[in-house]
């Protein structure tokens, strides 16, 4: 059995894996990091294949839910990242929240008018991980030139100017959808609609409403495609010779470029952990959460009563096709708009939604009716299955029912 016996003679040259990878912790913030001017730094950068697509995308991810405008009656069968993140949309998709009914306002403040509502933060963990890779790539250098290490130098030089080059190919800016015309129009309160049966008010004007919900952001980036595939090419093959270089580096290099990688690769795992709104920056909007509400009994019909009550309205259920596509609930949506606006003397805390819909099934369905699924408290009642948003987003109705505001 063989061993080395002289520490010269140790070889490591599996650290030039180390520095691709991590691809999934960079990954997850790929998109405010390129936002922010931080990106040109150059510095030592973990897994950057990361950066390297065939293809930018030309806007930001979205979430699955149903957004209605409460009166304007606009409609999408999402809801756009940016908002999903700034405001409590994270929280309500857990299972803890389930048809739990939240309203926020959100609005612009004063003297911010005109200014970016959302942007990358300037000085933020991403940009102190960009510092700390620059600090990095530095030390490197001197300690190549210092050990007289030729393909040091040329793996820190290359690595580390990878990371500009790609940050000048990735590079783009964001603009938000704005309302041109100036004409009159209904009240822009929004209500967004989760998967899991919860519900989330937002009490916005058109201004708001238009820049997150309902006009699409857009990606405009500083290079065209054709140079963009260049400089990925180019950052492709700075990556490899890179690599090449660094396992031709020596014993002390390498491990000094190993402990870097570990560093960086750890450090950019525990920021991917951290909330995504700790990235951006949103302090021109006035966000405040108005109130919770939690039903007695936690079920969809329930939610949905609690939020049709605080709007005051049922015409974004139709809108939206929250609600299942039949004439019972048809009927008990009619209802609980009168109940929600104390119509025929109706009380709106002491009406029974779960007894209301038990009769108004009772009422369409006499023959299919089973006796045994409900009773009389209506707290039995028949509900839809949580999961009737995302069916009622394959219901082709959903899409000739959409009258969005183009004005």
């Amino acid at each position: 059995m063989e061993f080395t016996s002289k520490f010269s003679e140790f070889q490591l040259d599996i650290v030039g894996f180390l520095a691709i990878l991590g691809e999934g912790s960079v990954a997850v913030n790929y998109q405010v990091a390129t936002l922010s001017y931080f990106t040109f730094l150059p510095r030592l950068l973990p897994a950057p294949q990361a950066f390297i697509r065939p293809a930018r995308p030309l806007r930001l991810d979205t979430v699955a839910a149903v957004v209605v405008g409460v009166r304007s009656g606009n409609l999408r069968q999402h809801v756009y990242r940016i908002p999903h993140i700034i405001l409590p949309g994270e929280k309500l998709m857990t299972s803890k929240c389930d048809y739990t009914v939240r309203r926020v306002r959100v609005k612009v403040k004063r003297g911010d008018v005109g200014s970016p509502l959302i942007t990358a933060r300037t000085y933020s963990l991403l940009s102190l991980l960009s510092v700390i890779g620059c600090v990095i790539s530095f030390i490197l250098l001197g300690l190549s030139i210092h050990f007289a290490d030729g393909w040091a130098l040329i793996a820190t030089v290359l690595l580390s100017c990878l990371s500009s080059v790609l940050g000048v190919a990735c590079k783009w800016s964001l603009t938000l959808g704005t309302r041109q015309a100036q004409r009159r129009i209904p009240k822009s309160d929004v209500i967004i609609c989760y998967p899991n049966g919860s519900f989330l008010i937002v009490k916005c004007n058109e201004v708001v409403a238009r820049a997150l919900f309902f006009a699409p952001e857009r990606c405009n980036y500083l290079l065209g495609s054709v140079r963009y595939r260049s400089m990925a090419l180019m950052g492709t093959m700075m990556l490899m010779f890179g690599v090449v270089a660094l396992g031709n580096a020596n014993i002390k290099m390498q491990l000094a470029f190993g402990a870097s990688y570990l560093l960086l690769n750890a450090a950019y795992w525990v920021v991917a952990a951290m909330p995504e709104k700790l990235h951006w920056e949103y302090s021109a909007l006035d966000i405040k959460e108005m109130e919770t509400v939690v039903p007695a009994k936690k079920s969809f019909t329930n939610a949905l009563w609690e939020a049709i009550k605080l709007t005051k309205t049922s015409q974004w259920a139709r809108i939206g096709q929250v609600a299942p596509d039949t004439r019972a609930w048809d009927e008990w949506l009619k209802k609980a708009n009168e109940a929600a606006n104390r119509e025929d003397g109706l009380d709106p805390d002491k009406w029974n939604a779960g007894l209301a819909l038990s009769d108004c099934i009772k009422l369409y369905n006499v023959d299919a009716f089973d006796s045994d699924d409900s009773d009389e408290t209506g707290d039995d009642e028949p509900a839809p299955d949580p999961r009737s948003i995302e069916l009622a987003q394959m219901n082709p109705r959903a899409e000739t029912n959409s009258t969005t505001d183009t004005r």
